[in-house]
């Protein structure tokens, strides 16, 4: 009885190892809960420079270096960049296509992962 009980466990075992090991490994998606940020400096220009396809114009006196894309999976896209001492600035949009530095410095990018 005991040997019955044995090799069915270990074919328990190996079934279920076998089964982990053919598992496609899942991507966490972002969340609220994972947020990721990812590097987006592409998408911006100063106002002083050429119209680019694709840009916005973005007023900061640190121009577009350090700009992330913060993306919490709401679909709603947030922008932060980091200064010089390192400190993250939230971007608003004042108007369609212009965007705007905060002075005041925020934590919420040090919350997420890089993507």
């Amino acid at each position: 009885m005991r040997s019955t009980v044995r090799r069915g466990l270990a074919a328990a075992a190996i079934t279920a190892a076998g089964l982990t090991a053919f598992a496609p490994a899942a991507a966490a998606q972002p969340s609220i809960y994972n947020p990721v940020i990812t590097p987006c400096s592409h998408k911006f220009r100063t106002p002083l420079d050429a119209p680019r396809p694709g840009t916005d114009v973005y007023w900061s006196p640190f121009g577009t270096g350090g700009i992330v894309c913060f993306d919490d999976g709401t679909g709603m896209e947030n922008y932060y960049q980091r200064d010089p001492w390192g400190r993250w600035h939230d971007m608003n949009e004042l108007m369609a296509g212009h965007f705007f530095y905060v002075v005041f410095s925020s934590t919420v990018p040090d919350q997420a992962t890089w993507g």
